[in-house]
């Protein structure tokens, strides 16, 4: 019954085994294999792997009976030792390959999850990384790590997200791991017996659990994206995470660029891997990025590459750059994977150069069995071009099938970092502008610039084009927008800090910058000029009230009593630190 309601809330169920330990007389098949092993010493049953008869039985009577059960697949753990009863013959490696095969010939897509077993044994598990220590040098050992596994064929480390021992995390540090994770091929939280080890987000304080929650989010949003690229590793044998060097192996900085990755063809990723400075909230991140155009996706900012550069990053950032018109298939909300059809089915686009065009093909399959194998599979081109203030998305007809394949389904266009519309239409349709996000039309997202244009359901059989026209004198100046979106992030840190002591008229408008566009789109020229006064603003506006709150110290009546000092010292000091980290915050959105 457990195993049912787990499989009815999509929930699929592993247990993890320790297979050298053999079989204990303690245990509930032991009198049937010992019985099959015609051992009749009482004795435990010994792991003989490399024994036909011993593996035969392995499978039938200890694993067998628990799959019918409900059990989906198997974690296996303790292969520490290199050696079988026949020379050469690496238990892990053969247990790889056996668990596998095994679950091949029952007809199914084979999941495993186990050690490395050496060369060539990427063929069958997701790995995991041992019992890593919960330090912040952990973290910044793993991105590199998992990225130069692609040099030996190996997509799909995972690691213990939080780390495994002693399991207790700060915050900060869980967060910044979480990140990690939503960006590697694996995504996986663990850690030991530990009543202080948490890894369920919700449990931790504002605002590490909000942040967490959205990354969670984020991570299953792109999942059609890391499956598309999931396809293309098998069909290649070249891993989507993989170092920057395998796109530019003659540059040296991107051998030196050891904590960036390739996450396709064109997204780079670079994890936080170190903490906030105390005062500013902010983290300091050395970068190289290749020759050419690059878009920083937490803050909107166009970046030159070929050369290194520091930026900074709070909290709720990660730092991940796209190329201009890159696309990225995405999936709506959903309690877990496959809990319904990916319908809408949205597409985002970064921001296209003048006469660009971009591609990219999203691959869609039953994610059960082996038709893939047989090209049970659909391939659905995305076609993204740009001419003068005119974007124009086509999704064409998917081409093939296979059982289950969505029908029809709406197409969600998002255009982030760019002027609202002044014209959009579906299959020549104009569409009109509106409130409700779950209506067809088109509504912009003011905080991140996002034109965000929802169609009514198509047949995937057909093509949808979606076009969008901007004001040709609005996109004449786009230098403008560079950054917005970072902006927006630093003035809700500032806000944040200073509403907890005193709001500043002009820091809340600058704020609330984005939400006024978001409501009158045809305002975001003003509204976007008007940005870095009102920044101005609420600088002197922080510096004002530090002199006044100054003062006001200074005339406080005495203390009562040690208790009553002790409040004022604690209230003064907290309010010391949020004044530092707004000014923080807003020099940054002063550069941003």
């Amino acid at each position: 019954m457990f195993l049912h309601r787990l499989h009815e809330e999509g929930v699929h169920a592993t247990l993890n085994l320790h297979p050298a330990s053999g079989v204990q007389t303690f245990e509930a098949p032991y009198a049937e294999m010992a019985r099959a092993m015609g051992q009749t010493d009482g004795k435990y049953v010994p792991f003989q792997i490399t024994d036909r008869k011993f593996a035969e039985n392995y499978f039938d009577i200890l694993h067998h009976p628990l799959e019918k059960q409900g059990i989906d697949f198997w974690w296996l753990d303790w292969q520490q030792e290199a050696h079988t009863d026949v020379a050469g013959v690496d238990p892990t490696f053969w247990l790889n390959y056996l668990h596998f095969t095994d679950q091949e010939r029952e007809g199914k897509r084979p999941m495993l999850f186990h050690r490395w077993g050496g060369l060539g044994n990427h063929r069958y598990q997701i790995g995991f990384s041992g019992d890593t220590i919960s330090k912040w040098e952990s973290l910044a050992f793993q991105p590199n790590f998992t990225a130069t596994a692609a040099n030996v064929g190996y997509a799909y480390w995972s690691h213990d997200i939080g780390g495994h021992m002693p399991g207790a995390i700060e915050p900060e540090l869980y967060l910044r791991w979480l990140q990690f994770g939503a960006f590697s091929p694996i995504l996986r939280t663990h850690t030991t017996k530990n009543p202080e080890a948490e890894r369920r987000v919700w449990a931790y304080p504002e605002p590490y659990s909000d942040i967490m929650e959205a990354t969670l989010r984020q991570r299953a949003a792109w999942i059609p994206y890391i499956y598309t690229e999931a396809r293309r590793t098998y069909d290649t044998g070249v891993a989507f995470l993989r170092p920057l060097y395998y796109s530019w192996p003659e540059q040296n900085e991107a051998y030196d660029a050891k904590n960036e990755f390739l996450f396709g063809d064109n997204v780079i990723v670079a994890p936080v891997t170190s903490p906030v400075d105390s005062v500013s909230g902010l983290a300091q991140e050395s970068l190289w990025l290749p020759q050419g155009e690059w878009i920083e996706q937490s803050s909107g900012r166009h970046l030159q590459g070929g050369a290194r550069m520091t930026r900074e990053y709070s909290l709720e950032q990660t730092p991940v750059f796209m190329r201009p018109g890159t696309i990225v298939p995405m999936q709506p909300p959903m309690l877990h994977v496959g809990e319904k059809a990916v319908d809408p089915l949205i597409v985002r686009v970064a921001a296209l150069d003048d006469k660009q065009q971009s591609s990219y093909s999203l691959y869609e399959d039953s994610s059960e069995g082996r038709g893939y194998e047989d090209a049970a599979y659909t391939r659905t081109e995305l076609s993204a071009s740009r001419e003068g203030a005119v974007t124009t998305l086509v999704v064409h007809a998917a081409k093939g099938s296979y059982v289950g394949m969505v029908r029809s389904r709406a197409i969600q266009l998002e255009l982030p970092g760019d002027w609202p519309p002044t014209a959009v239409s579906v299959n020549g349709k104009r569409q009109e502008l509106v409130r409700d996000p779950k209506a067809s039309g088109w509504r912009f997202e003011g905080n991140t610039l996002t034109t965000i244009v929802l169609t009514d359901s198509f047949s995937t059989a057909h093509d949808v084009t979606i076009r969008v026209e901007r004001d040709p004198k609005l996109v004449a100046q786009s230098s403008l927008l560079d950054g917005f979106a970072g902006k927006m992030v630093d003035l809700r840190r500032a806000y944040a800090q200073m509403n907890d002591i005193w709001p500043v008229n002009d820091l809340v408008a600058a704020s609330q910058t984005g939400d006024r566009i978001g409501y009158r789109p045809e305002q975001a020229l003003q509204e976007v000029k008007a940005l870095p006064g009102l920044i101005t603003s609420a600088q002197r506006g922080v510096e004002e009230f530090a002199v006044r709150e100054d003062k006001d110290w200074k005339v406080a009546p005495k203390p009562k009593d040690d208790e009553d000092a002790a409040a004022q010292h604690r209230k003064q000091a907290a309010n010391q630190v949020r004044l530092k980290r707004a000014r923080a915050a807003l020099v940054a959105a002063a550069k941003n």
